[in-house]
């Protein structure tokens, strides 16, 4: 192939690569309705407006539609998206007023869809607190004591059932004794720390599938202890009354189910605090 066929091939070669935007889109002609007519970047009401063209302007469109929309090339070569019933079309016509009032039904039935949507996943999300849960729980609570002389400190894990709700209640219970009686005596220890609660819990921040809660109660709180030594066996009851705060983040795993990651803290005869995690339906 000489240079001259080879230019005329190159020169081919490009005018095809330049013209295919037009074959692409420009199926056929129309003519523009109405004095100002938006071009959108997509084929949707809330997408953006590139420019906007004018009345009697004749541009190429597509001849497929794109819901309400035609493809239309503009002069600067862009390629955006015009409404339907703003165009005459070359050998078609303009849409009749019938047809003008069924697309606008349509539209706005679209709308109406868009907007129950959106109130759907709202209500969703409003019914996270909604609606009560209950399930498991389980409790790391670092406990504290007032008794041998002084303040005595463990770390006890604690398992129970709890409720959330605008009223709430829960029940747990750490089995075996604190180390610190046994630490303290030498002796031998067993025995269990009973907690239950009534109160009530609102939201105070909702996310879409987690939010936030906080909850006040009043918590009765029983320990059983039994300790033996050498000389004797002890049996150390107690129950005392006081009021526990509480707030938690919930996570939304499906539509029935809920793990809660919270933290607890008790007033008690001495104040100490519980870290804790729930799984609720």
């Amino acid at each position: 192939m000489n240079f001259k066929n080879s230019l005329i091939f190159f020169y081919i070669i490009i005018l095809g690569f330049a013209t295919l935007p037009r074959v692409a889109i420009a199926a056929q002609k129309a003519k523009i309705v109405s004095s100002e007519v938006e071009i959108y970047a997509d084929a949707d009401f809330d997408s953006e407006v590139l420019t906007s063209v004018r009345e009697g302007e004749i541009y190429f469109i597509s001849d497929k539609t794109y819901g309400p929309f035609y493809r239309i090339k503009l002069k600067n070569g862009k390629v955006g998206y015009i409404v339907d019933y703003e165009l005459d079309i070359e050998g078609k016509g303009r849409l009749q007023e019938k047809d003008l009032d069924v697309l606008m039904l349509e539209r706005m039935s679209r709308d109406n869809k868009k907007m129950d949507d959106h109130l759907d996943e709202q209500t969703e999300e409003a019914q996270l607190f909604g609606k009560p849960y209950m399930g498991p729980t389980i409790q790391f609570i670092n406990y504290h004591e007032n008794t041998m002389g002084g303040d005595q400190v463990d770390d006890l894990w604690a398992l129970g059932y709890k409720k959330i709700s605008d009223f709430s209640w829960s029940v747990l219970g750490s089995f075996g004794a604190p180390k610190y009686y046994a630490d303290k005596t030498g002796g031998r220890t067993t025995g269990l720390n009973l907690w239950g609660d009534i109160g009530v819990s609102s939201q105070v921040v909702n996310f879409k599938n987690s939010g936030i809660r906080f909850g006040a109660s009043l918590f009765t709180h029983i320990s059983l202890i039994q300790l033996e030594t050498s000389q004797r066996k002890f049996d150390l009851h107690d129950m005392t009354v006081g009021l526990a705060l509480e707030t938690g983040w919930l996570f939304q795993i499906t539509s029935k189910y809920v793990f809660e990651l919270y933290l607890k803290y008790y007033f008690d005869k001495t104040n100490y605090a519980g870290l804790g995690c729930s799984f609720l339906f």
